[in-house]
């Protein structure tokens, strides 16, 4: 997201004129500075800007103007003070505040930065990019619930953003939301096909999926064999859901995953070994014995 720039009719404070020919230069320095400031010609713009502050100090938005070039020349420190020199004179500049707060996230001040930012949605409610800003900020200061309810405005105000459906998905996940995540890169990878961050993300969160639909495999077929010890195919099962949780886990021991997984289709071969599935039973109970060992 970007401050706002553009030919406003430069205001002045309520101070002391500076002599005539100095107001006339200082507002063709202005106007000078906002052309090279539309063509991208940041340094010669900076350079307007601060003439124009120096010969009249009360010229509110060539002061603004400095701020927003300082802030496109990656130099937020020195942003931040123009913004509040605008704001010291007019506290009501909407502009500057979201300059101010756009200049602190710059900084990695993400708690100043909500700060500013917050005092400026109430005139900018329907702009999908504060939203985003927001969502991301509060994100940093792991708030997911609030980053979230941010996110799922912006992606209502501009629905076919791609970036805005990516921050989503991070926000889901960061709040354990798997199932609305997977949908939010989902949305991402559909509207931005090759963005290689949205794609690498849906993996992650498509992991995270399978490691809870396997968790919950596990515990489903754990409580039907203790509550029918003699349903062999629930210890089969269950051995089933034992490798395929080892094979995934992360932090878990795979050797006491594995050594469960023989336990089950030892109890399940030993109950039915007429079953179809007994060859395959022994096939696996062949193939771990090795590796619990």
């Amino acid at each position: 997201m970007r401050a706002s720039h553009g030919p406003r009719q430069p205001t002045a404070l309520a101070a002391e004129a500076p002599p005539e020919p100095r107001a006339q230069e200082a507002l063709q320095r202005y106007n000078a500075g906002v052309a090279a400031l539309a063509r991208r010609d940041l340094e010669y713009a900076l350079s307007q800007f601060r003439q124009a502050v120096r010969l009249n100090p009360g010229l509110i938005e060539a002061q603004h103007n400095l701020g927003i070039t300082l802030l496109e020349l990656r130099q937020p420190a020195q942003a931040a003070e123009a913004f509040r020199r605008v704001l010291e004179a007019q506290p009501d500049h909407l502009e500057a505040r979201l300059g101010l707060g756009l200049a602190y996230r710059a900084q990695g001040d993400a708690e100043h930065a909500v700060a500013e930012l917050i005092q400026v949605l109430p005139k900018k409610a329907d702009d999908p990019q504060l939203h985003l800003t927001l969502g991301e900020l509060y994100r940093r200061l792991r708030q997911p619930q609030t980053a979230t309810r941010h996110l799922t405005e912006a992606a209502r105000l501009a629905p076919k953003d791609a970036a805005i459906q990516f921050q989503l998905g991070l926000a889901y996940a960061d709040g354990g939301s798997i199932d609305h995540a997977l949908a939010a890169f989902q949305r991402a990878v559909q509207l931005r096909p090759d963005d290689a961050d949205a794609h690498y993300n849906l993996g992650v969160v498509a992991g995270e999926k399978i490691r809870a639909l396997v968790d919950e495999k596990v515990a489903a077929f754990r409580k039907a064999a203790e509550l029918r010890p003699a349903q062999a195919d629930a210890h089969y099962h269950l051995g089933v859901a034992y490798i395929q949780k080892a094979q995934i886990s992360r932090g878990e021991d795979k050797r006491t995953l594995l050594q469960l997984a023989l336990d089950q289709f030892r109890l399940f071969y030993q109950s039915a070994p007429q079953d179809p599935k007994a060859p395959a039973a022994a096939h696996n109970i062949q193939v771990l014995e090795p590796q619990v060992q």
